[in-house]
C-alpha cells in the first residue's frame, strides 16, 4: 500500500493535532507502517513523559483529519498526565545521586 499523502504532510497534521491537545510531537519521529495495518507511528511528549502512538492512516489522511484526531490526542494527553508526576519524582530523586547529576545538569 502506498501513502496518498506525503510523510511531511502527515507529520504536519499530527503535530497540529498534538499541539491542539497541549502535547509536543517531534516530526522526525513520524513513520508510516504498512503492517499489520496502515498507520503512522510517532512519539508524543508531555513535559518529561512520552509515549509511542500508532494512529490509523485513514484518520490522518482523510478529509476530516482534524475532527478524527482530536479525541485520540485528548486521550493520549490524559494517559501521559498520569506519568508526569512519577517522572518528575524520578528526576528529582536522580538529582540526589552523584553519578546522575552530571547527566541531569540543566
Amino acid at each position: 500500500m502506498t501513502r496518498p499523502i506525503p510523510l511531511r504532510e502527515a507529520a504536519r497534521r499530527l503535530r497540529e493535532a498534538a499541539r491542539k491537545a497541549g502535547l509536543d510531537l517531534d516530526p522526525r519521529t513520524v513513520a508510516f507502517q504498512p503492517e499489520p495495518f496502515p498507520c503512522y507511528e510517532y512519539v508524543l511528549r508531555l513535559r518529561q513523559a512520552h509515549t509511542l502512538i500508532a494512529m490509523p492512516a485513514e484518520w490522518v489522511e482523510g478529509e476530516a483529519w482534524e475532527e478524527r484526531m482530536a479525541e485520540p490526542m485528548a486521550r493520549a494527553r490524559t494517559y501521559l498526565e498520569g506519568f508526569v508526576p512519577v517522572q518528575e519524582r524520578v528526576d528529582l530523586a536522580a538529582r540526589g545521586i552523584p553519578r546522575f547529576q552530571q547527566v541531569l545538569k540543566p
